[in-house]
């Protein structure tokens, strides 16, 4: 029996440095063995990522979230800044040539995952009328149901039509993906108009390879989505764990949304985290306001609370 290594994103602290060596060795410095490279990797980050990576001290690169690094004509890091759903041509070009550099980047650092976002579709803020309800606590009245219905109805309309688009890149993304062995990760997202609605990854998945594709679970959006009664989190854990490879970890509450340490929430880890197959990776994925002292917590929660896996 063992118990897993929590990977340390960072999301957390990339912002925090100008020097990619330092990078890696403030996640050293924190306990962690293992690191998740995020969307805000910027790229003068990336030559002392690439001079330190190969040490002994260093901590593994496991996983880049796309797009990684950070492309240089972007302004500022977006993980959704070029959409495989664009219905233009030029920016779906952007989204799939940005995704193939990032899987040539992981594949260079030795990492095994990239965790892709798969666009969006269908009007904006859909949901706030929903999120106000739920906060009134008229969550499953009349008026939040109507407009529940109606919204989902609209968000699957527009997957359907994206979906041709976006397929076609995904599909070409695994080829190279499989050349470089690496797995892409799936990631579930917090805003229901980012592609798939929930009840469609079935679908998904079944056409997209595995073990090259995979589900990446997200705590946080999985929680949030579960407020407003769009899912049950444990029910939609447990339908995807057969094609689960990773997961991002952190907690959520509706007054101070996700991105929390572990235990600082509403998530019932102690029922989600079972669900986790054995060799899940996962990666805690804390907001850069938590404090150092917090990240090292959330650590040792992790080694309290994971059960340990054969």
């Amino acid at each position: 029996m063992h118990r897993p290594s929590l990977a340390l994103s960072t999301c957390w602290h990339a912002d925090r440095t100008n020097d990619g060596v330092d990078l890696l060795r403030q996640a050293s410095s924190l306990g962690f063995h293992h690191v998740e490279l995020s969307h805000n990797t910027r790229f003068s980050l990336w030559p002392g990522i690439l001079a330190e990576h190969t040490l002994p001290h260093s901590p593994k690169i496991d996983v880049l979230h796309n797009f990684c690094p950070v492309p240089v004509e972007l302004l500022r890091p977006h993980p959704n800044a070029y959409e495989f759903s664009d219905p233009r041509l030029p920016s779906r070009h952007l989204a799939e040539r940005h995704s193939l550099a990032t899987l040539e980047a992981a594949a260079s650092v030795g990492a095994r995952f990239v965790v892709l976002h798969l666009g969006s579709a269908g009007p904006r803020h859909l949901d706030d009328p929903l999120e106000s309800l739920a906060l009134a606590g008229q969550l499953g009245s009349r008026s939040f149901v109507r407009q529940k219905i109606s919204a989902i109805q609209t968000w699957e309309k527009a997957f359907h039509e994206s979906w041709p688009r976006v397929e076609e890149i995904l599909l070409r993304l695994g080829d190279r993906a499989k050349s470089l062995g690496l797995q892409l990760g799936l990631e579930c997202r917090e805003d229901p108009r980012e592609i798939p609605p929930d009840d469609s990854w079935d679908m998904l998945l079944a056409r997209l390879p595995a073990p090259t594709f995979g589900y990446w679970h997200d705590f946080g959006h999985a929680a949030a989505k579960h407020a407003l009664g769009l899912i049950d989190h444990e029910q939609h854990l447990r339908r995807l764990a057969p094609r689960l490879i990773g997961a991002h970890l952190h907690d959520y509450s509706p007054e101070e949304g996700d991105h929390l340490p572990p235990g600082q929430g509403s998530i019932p880890f102690a029922r989600l985290l079972p669900l986790l197959p054995p060799h899940t990776h996962v990666s805690l994925e804390l907001s850069p306001d938590v404090s150092a002292d917090d990240v090292r917590a959330s650590l040792l929660w992790w080694n309290q609370n994971q059960p340990a896996r054969s």
